[in-house]
């Protein structure tokens, strides 16, 4: 099987994937951003611009706001999609997984025991300091986020999964196939997106650890499994349940989901056991399950 980070495509050069980024930018600003500016000011008072505008407030229902920010991830996903008959002429299939077709097998399984990990934290927080969690289940509400949710989530965490572990690391890839070098470029890059979060004004700039850490996990865990199944199963079960489960009102997307967290921002012990324990944790549970092999020559050589 060949590396997934190094497609056999002897023509394509750097410059398409810089031409591929730049048709990525215009799918999700250009196109994405422009229509859901413009759903945004149909519904805006007259005389009120988008500059005034800072949040769902009256304009729009939570479910509503959630389903517009998930726009230009659609359109980012489908750009991916279109460069990749158009500019690096071989099938989509080849920026998800090294394999003749998606594993939905590994994908499930990861999605699983992240949900599982993740439920198992919140409950023993929640047993500690019930406290800090108010209960907002509103039938009329929950419901619609749910589908809304199991419809756009798994595109927008794919998206980001096949930009980052699949398009960026190939780009990468271009220059180098060491593993160690694809994994940390990867991280930081990851952990750059979310800069402008309001998570890290809340909770400081050493939350960009675990931003960074779960970009390095998830690019490590697609180095080593040749493909995308695991990273995009994890990633989309850590989303949802941060969108159905537990929100808050200070996050990048405030949902109708069953809990919202009421207490202060900070940087809790469930960040660090995550970082320090349930990564390592899973990807202990992946070795063994799926045997990787030669973690020298993957990491250190590029073989």
């Amino acid at each position: 099987m060949r590396r997934f980070t190094s497609p056999l495509e002897p023509t394509i050069g750097i410059r398409h994937y810089l031409l591929g980024l730049v048709a990525i930018v215009i799918g999700v600003y250009f196109i994405g951003g422009s229509l859901m500016g413009i759903l945004i000011s149909a519904k805006s008072p007259a005389g009120r611009t988008l500059t005034s505008f800072s949040g769902p407030g009256n304009l729009f229902t939570k479910n509503e706001f959630f389903a517009l920010n998930m726009i230009p991830f659609v359109f980012g996903i489908l750009t991916i999609a279109f460069c990749s008959k158009l500019i690096f002429k071989r099938p989509f299939r080849t920026f998800l997984t090294a394999r003749p077709r998606f594993d939905f097998t590994r994908f499930f399984f990861a999605f699983g025991l992240w949900a599982m990990l993740i439920m198992v934290s919140f409950f023993i927080t929640f047993m500690d300091f019930n406290h800090q969690f108010r209960w907002n289940f509103q039938s009329e509400h929950f419901f619609y986020l749910v589908l809304l949710a199991l419809i756009l989530v798994p595109l927008q965490t794919g998206f980001e999964e096949v930009l980052f572990r699949g398009f960026l690391l190939q780009l990468v890839g271009k220059i180098t196939q060491k593993g160690i070098y694809l994994i940390a470029v990867n991280g930081i890059l990851f952990g750059a997106l979310h800069l402008m979060n309001p998570e890290i004004d809340k909770l400081g700039p050493f939350a960009m650890g675990y931003y960074v850490a779960s970009g390095i996990f998830t690019s490590f865990i697609a180095v080593m499994d040749n493909g995308l199944e695991l990273s995009w199963g994890f990633h989309l079960a850590n989303n949802l349940f941060g969108i159905i489960i537990v929100t808050n009102d200070w996050q990048v997307i405030q949902t109708e989901a069953l809990f919202i967290d009421v207490s202060e921002p900070v940087l809790g012990w469930d960040m660090y056991v995550t970082m320090f324990l349930f990564y390592p944790l899973m990807i202990l549970v992946f070795w063994l399950v799926y045997r990787w092999k030669n973690w020298n020559k993957v990491l250190l050589q590029g073989k």
